[in-house]
């Protein structure tokens, strides 16, 4: 894995346009992805970051398709 692939928590929640504190609401519930540690930092794979994205995109379509 290239360093470069890595996000920090900021980096996600400025590029999916959510605040710290929801992600830590995500976090408590469960619903982040795929957090690597390393010292206490967190980083996050840009890969994850996509394919998290995705699941989110098909869960809401699939909601969506389910309301009248």
């Amino acid at each position: 894995m290239d360093i470069i692939h890595l996000m920090t928590v900021a980096d996600f929640c400025q590029t999916i346009g959510i605040s710290r504190s929801t992600w830590h609401k995500l976090k408590r519930t469960g619903q982040t992805l795929a957090i690597i540690t390393a010292g206490g930092i967190q980083r996050i794979r840009r890969e994850a970051v996509e394919e998290w994205i995705a699941e989110n995109e098909e869960r809401a379509n699939a909601s969506a398709a389910h309301t009248p």
